[in-house]
């Protein structure tokens, strides 16, 4: 079984403190991009809230963070439980006080023939991928509209433009839905200086794809494509990293897409 790449802190460009004074919820953040995100959120110098199912990655996250000198609490959550969902917001406000930025990453990936799909695979992937998103989003405006600003990143995929996955019918479904459901809600509050936008990564070198469905094809796959590499978590935390800033204050409802060219190729 293939560990994805760690994070390094010596990988991170120095900190030009994008995030000062701004606090961040990373949910999905125990591994993989939201891993990525979250320490260099804090590199940059967010307060981040590391959330995640798995108490002991989710602590080491924190350690790598606070070895950085930075500050991160970690809650454990299973964002398919209201009662979790709610905590990781009440949680990171007594500690901080306010949210400015969130980070919808958790999720998972179903790959399975269309004939076999069940009622069971469609809810427990849209309650993770989708209702998840919709829920934290719910949760947070209207604290950031009471700041008087805030900017929410919905992690997509690739897949929701242009399938690569046999049998994805399910998952490029919901990643399309999460597309324009972040498109609506960011011209819905566009006003109230609230941004919502996507990223769509292509195929990332993370523990999901390493360890998920098809994980033994992956060096071929990956030789195949555009420069003949996957990304890395960090390359996509950059991109999280520019619309969570105040340097993305014009981007909105945008879907960012972090495939070195893989789309129709």
């Amino acid at each position: 079984m293939r560990e994805e790449p760690e994070v390094k802190l010596e990988d991170l460009k120095p900190s030009t403190h994008r995030l000062e004074g701004k606090v961040v919820i990373v949910t999905g953040s125990t591994s993989g991009i939201g891993k990525a995100t979250a320490i260099l959120c804090a590199h940059e110098g967010a307060k981040v809230t590391v959330v995640g199912r798995r108490q002991e990655k989710g602590e080491a996250v924190v350690a790598e963070i606070e070895k950085d000198g930075g500050e991160a609490l970690y809650v454990r959550a299973d964002m398919t439980v209201e009662e979790d969902v709610k905590h990781v917001v009440e949680a990171t406000m007594e500690k901080w006080g306010r949210i400015d930025g969130l980070f919808n990453n958790a999720g998972t990936l179903i790959v399975k023939p269309t004939l076999e799909l069940t009622r069971e695979d469609w809810d427990a992937f849209l309650n993770l991928d989708a209702y998840s998103y919709l829920r934290m989003m719910q949760l947070v405006i209207p604290i950031m509209e009471k700041q008087g600003g805030g900017s929410i990143v919905n992690c997509s995929s690739l897949a929701a433009l242009d399938n690569k996955i046999d049998g994805g019918a399910l998952y490029c479904f919901v990643k399309a839905g999460v597309n324009h459901m972040t498109h609506c809600i960011a011209v819905e509050f566009a006003d109230k200086n609230i941004r919502v936008n996507n990223i769509l990564p292509g195929v990332i070198a993370t523990e999901m794809v390493l360890q998920g469905p098809g994980a033994e094809d992956f060096d071929k796959m990956a030789a195949l494509m555009p420069g003949g590499r996957p990304g890395t978590a960090l390359e996509c935390a950059y991109a999280v990293l520019y619309l969570l800033s105040d340097e993305s204050s014009y981007t909105n409802g945008a879907s960012i897409v972090i495939d070195n060219g893989l789309r129709g190729y």
